[in-house]
């Protein structure tokens, strides 16, 4: 027992005695560059993006490294990167990605800017609905290539019923006139699309704002265009197969409370509700749009969305071999230059909430025309 004691203490001795000798203290430990992958593929476009990224480590301030392109971005040409067309087993079509150099990033960001790397293809006949696209990525300096699969997002017309396409004189009415003013429930439908499993639902609201110098308005400064995204939330499918029955029903008050919410009030500020249609007499200012996601997609935006619960850690999603990030697809449909009716205009008009906002409708035959 005494040796085995004399044996343990000298171990202890001597690891002290090894690690008070030196005062280097190693804290980054070897690492391997992972790839960062990001793309949504989007049939309606004309050019597909892909962006390509890399993590790093090292010594001193890494919000410093942040702002060097190189700690995050590959040498271009040490990159290979294509993006195959498949039907089933079939190669349809191979495209070469090509790089450019992207100048809209924010300044605003802890990582380099404004100018980012990005890699790009523009397929002549567009991409194939009914196809599934593979992603390779060949890095010059790694042995394994990085690769990711997808699938689109069939293009299907027509599926939204309320508000009901193609109907160009329909009306939305947030409000209901009365003894009291009351607010009926709007109402949205539509069928799922194949190859969809998750969709953001908003209504766009177009409003032309009028700067002026005077409270007289009549010394117009400026006049701009702006959109108000009125956001109804997300909805779900069962599967991704198409044809489930989807609606989303929201108080009509919401119209408006969001409208109060987002616009600055400014006796120097008048507003127009959308804009005049001479030939079919409506005043357009609504959109109704879906934002489609596939199950990638929508896997990841369920993954990183805001956490509320006690427990703050949340799950990794990646579908990308051999590196992180996402390789997905996405789709837009909607209706657009919905009307709205009169008594909106005139909810907005009178309310002593709404009526600072400085509304009126450019519809020259209502009470409420802007003079």
């Amino acid at each position: 027992m005494n040796r085995v004691k004399f044996w343990a203490w000298t171990a202890v001795v001597c690891t002290t005695v090894s690690l008070g000798c030196s005062t280097d203290v190693e804290l980054n430990a070897p690492y391997n560059r992972t790839p960062v992958v990001f793309s949504l593929l989007d049939a309606a476009q004309d050019t597909q993006w892909v962006r390509i990224n890399r993590t790093w480590l090292g010594d001193g301030n890494q919000f410093d490294a942040a702002l060097i392109a190189d700690s995050s971005e590959y040498p271009a040409d040490e990159l290979t990167v294509r993006i195959n067309e498949r039907v089933g087993s079939v190669m349809e079509t191979e495209w070469a990605l090509i790089d450019t150099v992207i100048e809209n990033k924010s300044d605003d960001g802890i990582f380099y800017a404004p100018e980012h790397q990005m890699w790009y293809f523009v397929p002549q006949d567009g991409l194939n609905t009914d196809a599934e696209y593979d992603l390779t990525i060949g890095i010059a300096s790694e042995t394994e290539e990085v690769s990711s699969t997808t699938n689109m997002i069939a293009e299907q017309i027509g599926n939204i019923t309320q508000p009901p396409p193609g109907v160009n004189s329909f009306k939305l009415g947030f409000a209901s006139p009365g003894f009291t003013t009351t607010y009926p429930d709007i109402t949205f439908k539509w069928s799922s699309t194949a190859g969809a499993s998750r969709y953001d639902i908003a209504v766009l609201i177009h409003v032309v704002e009028r700067i002026w110098n005077d409270l007289e308005h009549t010394d117009l400064l400026e006049e701009r265009e702006r959109i108000v995204e009125w956001n109804l939330g997300s909805k779900s499918t069962e599967d991704d197969g198409g044809g489930e029955p989807l609606q989303k029903e929201v108080s009509g008050q919401r119209f408006f409370t969001t409208l109060a919410t987002q616009l600055e009030v400014s006796p120097y500020i008048t507003r127009v509700l959308g804009t005049w249609d001479e030939e079919v007499q409506i005043a357009r200012a609504l959109d109704f749009v879906l934002t489609v996601a596939n199950d990638e997609l929508s896997t990841y935006l369920e993954v990183n969305a805001p956490v509320s619960g006690v427990i703050q850690e949340r799950p990794e999603y990646t579908n990308i071999n051999g590196g992180i990030g996402l390789f997905a697809a996405r789709a837009t449909q909607g209706v657009y230059g919905i009307g709205y009716t009169t008594a909106s205009i005139a909810h907005l008009k009178e309310d002593s909430v709404y009526a600072p906002l400085n509304f009126c409708t450019p519809n020259p035959f209502s009470d409420f025309y802007c003079d």
